[in-house]
């Protein structure tokens, strides 16, 4: 799958958004000859601003065995696109994307369905086809109401991929020492952007305003006059960026996990609401018997914190680099920091269940896993690509937000989030500045699918960015994690029937504005095997 094909059709089409501009560049020539010959001074006529070259777009087809055996035919597509559209000296760069047609039930007037991926860091969809029931379960639903396009993100994998070459990594006494840690990703994200700069490539192409125009060249070149969007965490934030510089594409979109354009940063007071309504789900359970705390999981894990930064607690682990018997000292900050790194196992909510077992281990007093494994992780210095923090780090945070975020009392308990983000930024020079993360007004029916166990995109995201759309559908997720919309399509009865209704027509009538995820099956134990 995913193979060389050796047929192949061009694409050649003048995007409409663009095709206006011949019309007045003929009726500008036309003014300047008429000036010419009447003898009028034309030696300094006005400056056209530079325009980049149209995008081009291959078509490649393939094959796809599906688990019954059956052959799909899909497209695979590789779109040539400008680094940057307001810069003709930027070069090209490539962007991979997937077409699938719609099946042949499907209305042809039902607007094809861009799925946008989050991260950023989505590398192509190549390798996930060549997972056994990949399409059956996760895309071919879609395929059964419109053509379905994915979409590749720039400067990753398939899409011209923009690697950086991970730091050293760190012993443990440079770990554990953060102006040195800290100082190394710097360092490290520093060496990055030097690199592709050096070898000419533009970075500031890589921001999500470019994502966005990757979209629309994509969808004109293939010929649709209109699309329709899906996006979840950054892919969310990719689509709000199309329907904000682009809405005229668009007739509708549906959004999970959102992360508006002043959102990158995590507020850690609403990340800390989610992981109360999980532990308070926890706690509720019976499966833990007396192993919770009296005043429940986080306030005993902040009177651990209170403690530790008084009184340090002596913990005895292998030194990494040696084996030898090693004392690490956990003081608040670092217990901190384990509490804030513990969000990864409340992401998505089918592998919620290690989160309230590890604090327990936690409060009963082992501490040996965790400290391990809290070093571990401070000694790899891992890089992402320069487009993850070009994208990223292009949002930034505002400045009457930042105020608020870096005076936010849950830091108590999760620390400086921000820090990482600080440090990890300030090489990139990739800032698109307070207008872009400025509020909004969309009128494209929107359906926006939230979740309030979500720990990456917090609930209050999608509050927030609520009255920015004139014209949407909220769906509350009880129970929902990141992937509240997947978890709700595949756990709430009805839900799957009203959202492709929603998604084959445009009617959002059907869509219920609260949804309950069944109970979370905690256990006492997590089975190793």
């Amino acid at each position: 799958m995913n193979r060389p094909c050796s047929v192949f059709r061009r694409v050649h089409r003048l995007p409409r958004f663009r095709a206006s501009l011949v019309p007045a560049a003929l009726t500008l020539g036309c003014l300047l000859v008429s000036c010419q010959s009447s003898g009028e001074d034309t030696s300094a006529p006005t400056a056209i601003a530079p325009v980049a070259p149209e995008a081009e777009v291959r078509l490649f087809d393939e094959t796809l065995e599906l688990e019954d055996g059956a052959a799909l035919a899909y497209q695979r597509g590789v779109a040539t696109v400008a680094v940057r559209r307001d810069d003709p000296s930027s070069g090209t760069m490539e962007v991979e994307f997937f077409r699938f047609p719609r099946s042949a039930d499907a209305s042809a007037d039902t607007p094809p369905i861009f799925l946008l991926h989050g991260g950023p860091g989505f590398r192509g969809l190549g390798p996930r086809l060549e997972r056994p029931g990949y399409f059956e379960n996760r895309l071919a639903r879609l395929t059964r109401i419109s053509d379905l396009i994915v979409p590749g993100q720039r400067g990753f994998g398939s899409s011209t991929a923009t690697p950086c070459e991970s730091g050293e990594t760190l012993s443990m006494e440079e770990a554990l020492d953060s102006e040195i840690r800290l100082g190394a990703i710097g360092d490290a994200a520093a060496d990055c952007r030097k690199k592709w700069e050096s070898e000419g490539f533009d970075l500031t192409g890589l921001n999500v305003v470019e994502a966005a125009g990757d979209v629309v060249d994509i969808a004109r070149q293939l010929g649709y006059d209109q699309i329709q969007l899906r996006g979840g965490s950054f892919g969310s934030h990719w689509a709000m960026t199309i329907l904000r510089f682009h809405p005229e594409l668009v007739a509708r979109a549906t959004l999970t996990g959102l992360e508006g354009p002043d959102h990158t940063y995590d507020m850690p007071g609403w990340v800390l609401g989610a992981m109360e309504r999980i532990a308070a789900s926890a706690e509720a359970s019976t499966v833990f018997g007396d192993r919770i705390p009296e005043g429940g999981l986080l306030n005993a894990y902040r009177e651990l914190i209170a403690r530790a930064a008084t009184k340090p607690i002596a913990v005895e682990i292998a030194h990494p680099e040696t084996g030898d018997p090693t004392v690490i000292e956990l003081d608040g900050d670092r217990l901190r920091r384990i509490f804030s790194r513990s969000t990864r196992y409340t992401g998505v909510r089918i592998r919620t269940a290690p989160w309230p077992l590890m604090l327990l281990d936690v409060l009963h007093g082992d501490y040996q896993e965790v400290t391990t494994s809290y070093v571990e992780d401070l000694r790899e210095i891992d890089l992402n690509d320069a487009a993850f923090y070009q994208l990223d780090c292009g949002s930034g945070i505002s400045r009457e937000r930042g105020v608020t975020l870096r005076s936010d009392p849950a830091a108590e308990m999760l620390g400086p989030t921000w820090l990482w983000y600080d440090v990890s930024c300030a090489p990139w020079d990739a800032d698109l500045g307070e207008t872009f993360r400025g509020p909004f007004e969309s009128s494209v029916p929107t359906v926006l699918v939230q979740g309030n166990w979500d720990t990456s995109t917090p609930y209050e995201n999608a509050v927030e960015l609520r009255p920015f759309f004139r014209n949407h559908r909220f769906v509350h997720v009880e129970g929902g994690s990141h992937g509240a919309l997947r978890e709700a399509l595949e756990e709430v009865e009805g839900f799957q029937e009203a959202m492709d209704h929603w998604l084959a027509t445009g009617e959002m009538e059907q869509i219920p504005e609260s949804v309950e995820l069944p109970p979370f099956p905690w256990t006492a134990e997590l089975d190793e095997s």
